[in-house]
């Protein structure tokens, strides 16, 4: 029997598509064109500048991914989302964007989980650097199609918790709820970090795959609630920067449960009437030209592929 949920009340600050849309454009401003020109640069030369903390000077690194690429990637992913959601403001399409976007975070968190994997070896402890806020981007590629990506990128953040790299302050109980989902729905073990839990959302892992859409959609409507005030919790923020208004958990319940053949609830929620909160068709993603660029100077250069980096850190 699925007894109806408490409610939670959402923020009344909580920002509208408008002013969400507004600051995210001022971010983009800001970091965008530098971002992207770290990236062009490694395409077109294999190298990138850095100023040195020692010296004050610019110097120029080779073979930078492990190190000098990271932030580029994320922030040039992060610079795609935003792009996609002012596009699907406009009634333009923004899926391939979107997983296009998705693709570049996922090669910054290979890169991470790279470092994580060696750092011992070197140092003779765990770094312990590597973010669980790259757990919402399942939920974005869930989201656009991109299910493929889902199934290759899944696994590895669930091995980056069980290995104990994710970051001391990494306690985003959300962020590890969408690691639980993806791991319920294939019946698999997810390690207990000790990571904050929060009742409406263990009662709807509970009852994800439930035939139940009334009382789903119910439940559902007060996880979206459960969002908006973990986007601007001055405690916890498992939802701020990139996914304050994009979904992330929902959809990816969602898109599991329509691949395990199941009906879907309709959830009347504001954050759920957004155009980008939707489930796009199932369509590989595709990179874009400077990402496709990125990916040859690697594996000229570094010898470095996608597939390859999964066969190596996951040992398949």
């Amino acid at each position: 029997m699925n007894l109806a949920p408490s409610e939670i009340e959402p923020f009344k600050s909580w920002p509208g598509i408008k002013r969400y849309l507004a600051n995210e454009a001022e971010w983009q401003k800001l970091h965008r064109n530098n971002q992207r020109k770290i990236l062009e640069r490694y395409v077109a030369s294999g190298n990138v500048l850095f100023v040195s903390p020692e010296t004050g000077k610019e110097e120029t690194v080779e073979r930078p991914f492990k190190f000098y690429l990271g932030s580029p990637l994320s922030m040039t992913a992060k610079s795609g989302v935003i792009t996609g959601t002012s596009l699907a403001a406009t009634g333009r399409d923004p899926q391939d964007l979107l997983a296009s976007a998705v693709l570049y975070q996922e090669l910054a968190s290979l890169r991470g989980f790279l470092v994580e994997s060696e750092f011992p070896a070197k140092f003779g402890r765990k770094l312990g650097m590597f973010s669980i806020s790259d757990a919402g981007w399942l939920g974005v590629a869930a989201s656009v199609g991109a299910v493929e990506v889902v199934s290759r990128w899944a696994p590895l953040l669930v091995a980056a918790t069980r290995e104990g790299y994710l970051h001391a302050a990494n306690f985003r109980g959300m962020q590890h709820w969408l690691l639980r989902l993806w791991c319920r729905a294939h019946d698999l073990d997810y390690p207990d970090t000790s990571y904050p839990r929060y009742d409406i959302a263990e009662r709807v892992l509970e009852m994800w795959n439930t035939q139940d859409t009334d009382a789903l959609g119910a439940w559902l409507v007060q996880l979206c609630n459960l969002h908006t005030r973990l986007s601007i919790s001055k405690q916890f923020n498992d939802f701020a920067n990139s996914f304050s208004h994009f979904p992330v958990e929902v959809l990816l319940l969602l898109r599991l449960r329509e691949q395990a053949g199941i009906v879907n609830p309709e959830v009347d929620h504001p954050i759920m009437k957004f155009p980008w909160s939707r489930l796009w068709p199932v369509k590989p993603a595709e990179p874009d030209e400077l990402l496709v660029g990125i990916y040859r100077r690697l594996e000229a250069d570094e010898g470095v592929t996608v597939s390859g980096l999964y066969q190596q850190l996951l040992l398949v």
